[in-house]
């Protein structure tokens, strides 16, 4: 499980690329952009909750 402190604003580029055995993440509220490929090849993701402050997703952000 994974949770990101309050007071982050953005996850970036790449920031979990490949945490294959990574299941949950909690995403406070006051992230507004997750960027490109942040989540990218997590397999195990099985729940995620994405706040309605992200106003912005990257390209390729959540891919298998």
């Amino acid at each position: 499980n994974i949770n990101i402190p309050n007071g982050v604003t953005s996850i970036g580029d790449f920031a979990f690329y490949g945490c294959s055995s990574l299941k949950n993440i909690n995403i406070p509220n006051g992230v507004t952009s997750i960027r490109n490929w942040t989540f990218s090849g997590c397999s195990s993701l099985t729940n995620i909750i994405i706040p309605n402050s992200v106003t912005s997703i990257g390209e390729r952000a959540f891919s298998g």
